[in-house]
Order: structure tokens, then C-alpha cells, then sequence
């Protein structure tokens, strides 16, 4: 059995680690405070820097839209264009084969000067 002076000697020594491990836990306590600032800094940095890559992504994508709108509409003039410079040229080849045909000049003229 132990007697009072050995229980107050125990009882000290728990005192003292229970100092250690409350001075340990508070050393934790701010590591991981200062770990959580951290990480909110680095969260706010990282949410700034994708606010501004979606700006930007999204301004790309509005202007690859624009020039293939833009494309499309110079496109579609430019083909309506050779389109109807082709029909005017066959109304033109057809009426020149009608003239010649109707002044019996159809088989004078040589070949390279007939539509093919």
C-alpha cells in the first residue's frame, strides 16, 4: 500500500504531465488554426483565380460563336453569289446557242468556242 507522501508524489507527477499534454494540445490547437487560415486564404485565392478563368472562357466562347456566326453569313452570300453568277452564265450560254442556232452558225464555229 502506498502511503500519502507516495500518492502526492504520484498525484505531482500526473500534474506535471497533464501541464505537458495541455500545453501540447494547445500548441495543436494553434497549428491547426493557423493550418485553417491557411487553407481559407488559399480557397479565397482559388475561387478568385476560377471566377476569372470562367470570365475568360466565357468571353472566348462568345467570340469563337461570333466569328462562326459571321463565317456562316459570309458564306452563305459568297455561295449565293457563285450561285447566281453560274445561273446567269448558263441563261448567257443558253441564249448564245439559241442565236446561233436560229442564224445557222451552229456547226461553223470551232469547237473550243462552243459551251461544253
Amino acid at each position: 500500500m502506498l502511503g500519502i507522501k507516495d500518492l502526492k508524489e504520484e498525484l505531482s507527477e500526473m500534474n506535471s504531465e497533464m501541464r505537458k499534454v495541455r500545453e501540447q494540445i494547445g500548441e495543436l490547437s494553434d497549428k491547426v488554426i493557423t493550418i485553417t487560415n491557411q487553407i481559407s486564404t488559399s480557397m479565397d485565392k482559388m475561387s478568385s483565380v476560377l471566377h476569372e478563368t470562367n470570365i475568360t472562357i466565357r468571353d472566348s466562347l462568345k467570340l469563337t460563336s461570333d466569328t462562326i456566326n459571321d463565317m456562316s453569313e459570309n458564306f452563305s452570300k459568297a455561295l449565293e453569289e457563285a450561285l447566281k453568277k453560274m445561273s446567269e452564265f448558263k441563261i448567257k450560254m443558253d441564249v448564245r446557242d439559241t442565236l446561233l442556232k436560229s442564224l445557222g452558225l451552229e456547226g461553223i464555229l470551232p469547237d473550243f468556242l462552243k459551251k461544253k
